[in-house]
């Protein structure tokens, strides 16, 4: 990156650092010191008129603000890319790490072993995992990724591979679009208004468990 360039990203990475702690109100008096500092630091290399002076501080700030982005991980929730995702991320990665020997059938091997229970099985697993989709991406719709793809957006340059998968991966998978149990039309969780994505989420999920009430029925009249 060339150095004015890389300067000016830079410092655009101070003073949203400078506004992150200063809107988050569980920062504490260290935290609302640091974004005093950053934000002097800024004022500084940005109003003098001296060319030396103007460098000598940018390169003070620069150095100041890195030293506090390698540390971002330890900074308040708004300050650092991926805060309000930790909870979903964490739901995700024990979802995959749940590997059960007899779950996942196929179509074809519900066939191939037959008996109304293995299909009552395939019925609830099928349905279980909709529903612990639909559940997930509403929790990633409603944990602020609008503010995660705002750190992609402005400071990508900034971020680890990880951090820019993660989002990137995470968007994606909220712009997929859904044939809803409860309608015709297709949409994807994040395209919807929250009141609409609620009320339409809780009715998928209503007409979910009674179609594994009616499976239930049938299971029951069977064996």
């Amino acid at each position: 990156m060339e150095p004015l360039k890389h300067s000016e990203s830079v410092i655009a990475l101070g003073k949203r650092l400078v506004e992150e702690l200063g809107m988050e109100p569980g920062v504490d008096t260290l935290g609302r010191w640091m974004a005093h500092y950053i934000a002097e630091l800024i004022r500084k290399a940005e109003e003098t008129d001296d060319p030396d002076i103007r460098s000598e501080s940018q390169e003070k700030c620069c150095e100041t603000i890195l030293k506090l982005w390698e540390h971002r991980a330890v900074l308040p929730r708004g300050a650092r890319p991926l805060a309000n995702l930790e909870g979903v991320l964490q739901a995700i990665e024990n979802l995959r790490s749940q590997r059960a020997p007899w779950s996942l059938f196929s179509t074809e091997e519900a066939e191939r072993i037959g008996g109304p229970w293995i299909w009552f099985a395939k019925v609830v697993e099928d349905i279980g995992l909709r529903m612990c989709r639909i559940a997930v991406l509403t929790a990633i719709a409603e944990a602020s990724l609008g503010k995660e793809k705002r750190w992609l957006q402005e400071h990508k340059e900034m971020l680890s591979e990880e951090e820019i998968k993660i989002i990137q991966t995470l968007d994606s998978w909220l712009s997929e679009e859904m044939l809803w149990q409860t309608k015709q039309d297709q949409m994807s969780v994040g395209d919807l208004e929250p009141d609409e994505r609620t009320r339409r989420v809780l009715e998928e999920i209503q007409a979910s468990i009674e179609q594994i009430k009616s499976s239930f029925e049938l299971l029951r009249n069977r064996v």
